[in-house]
Formats: structure tokens, sequence, C-alpha cells
């Protein structure tokens, strides 16, 4: 397929449509914070032949909701409807397949939550950033920080598995954690969570 040719224009936002194909469930209260915080930085998709958008429907509801009357799209021409969905499907769909380089992610997060603004306009919060770290640095199973057992974070979370996590002074949890280490040697357990897991059990 050569380039497509598309056409970019300012237009009335009411002479575009979104597409009552796109079965995508965008956030748009989430795309309207990023429309708030930096405007309109990338063009939505239309099809010239019907007015329908095949790129940027919820960056349409989103401008739309916040009373926006003009939005950038860029135009192109498709042959019929059918490629017109292939398009709107195409463009879902790589969207889903999308995945993020997570160390990269938490260094360029910390970056920005250390300038003044901190994560405004990042769609990220605190929170988001806490979860991205806990999920690099502790593995299930072991809750010591920087060790490299049990899986890895990809695993951890495509598993029906989940972290309890407890909170201890700096030399109480150094205490436990080798009482730990002792009980999973005497059991051949390999992780700690086998270990309390076995002690509960034993409990009368």
């Amino acid at each position: 397929m050569a380039q497509r040719e598309i056409e970019h224009l300012i237009v009335d936002i009411d002479s575009v449509k979104p597409h009552e194909k796109n079965v995508r469930q965008g956030d748009v209260g989430a795309i309207s914070e990023s429309l708030k915080a930096h405007g309109q930085y990338r063009p939505i998709v239309v099809d010239r032949r019907t007015k329908k958008i095949l790129a940027g429907n919820h960056t349409w509801k989103a401008a739309k909701a916040l009373g926006w009357q003009q939005i950038t799209a860029g135009f192109i021409e498709t042959k019929d409807d059918n490629e017109a969905l292939r398009i709107l499907l195409a463009d879902n769909k790589a969207n889903d397949l999308a995945t993020y380089d997570e160390a990269e992610l938490i260094d360029l997060l910390k970056q920005i939550a250390d300038t003044s603004e901190g994560l405004l306009g990042t769609l990220f919060d605190g929170d988001d950033l806490d979860d991205l770290v806990f999920a690099s640095e502790y593995t299930h199973g072991n809750t010591q920080q920087g060790t490299e057992a049990g899986a890895d974070t990809e695993e951890y979370f495509n598993k029906g598995i989940r972290s309890l996590i407890l909170i201890f002074e700096e030399d109480v949890h150094t205490e436990i954690t080798e009482k730990l280490k002792i009980i999973c040697e005497k059991l051949s357990i390999d992780n700690h969570s086998e270990a309390i897991k076995y002690l509960i059990e034993s409990w009368n």
C-alpha cells in the first residue's frame, strides 16, 4: 500500500461524526483531562467519503464534552465501507498491542514527578507510580526488595495471585525474614509465601 494522501484541516466539530461501528470503549474523562492540559496535539482521522471518524472517536467525544467548536482532522479517501472498517479495527488493535518498557517508564515518571508540576497532565498519578515501582522491585512470594526470587512482573499480573504486604520496623523485618529463611531451608521450601502458608496451616 502506497503512502496515503492526508489533508489536515481545522473543521467545525459537528461536520464530522463518530463511527457507529466503533466498538472501542475509550476513557473520555482521561482524554478530556489531556485536552485541557495540552490541547489537541494530533489530528483525528476522518473518512472523506462519509465524514465518519476512523481514529480518534473518543478524542472527538472528549472535545465535544468540553464544548469545543472546532477540531483538527486528517481526511483520507477510502474506497468503500469495508476498507474504512478495516482501518478502524487495525487502529484499535494496534493500540491494544502496545506495551511499555516498564523500567524506562518508571524512570520517566520519577523524572517528571520531581518537577514543580509533578505528574500533572501525564494521566499518571502517584499511586500509578507506586504500583509500577512495587511490581518491578518486589516479586510474589518474597517481600525483600531487589531479590530475583519468584516470577517476573508479567507473570505476577497474569496469574491469579496477590501480594500480602505486612509493614514492620526495619529491625523486626530483618528478624522475621531471617527466621523465614531458616524455616524455608528446614522444610525445603523455596519462597517465603510457602513458609507462611505452612505455618498458618499448621496452627491449631
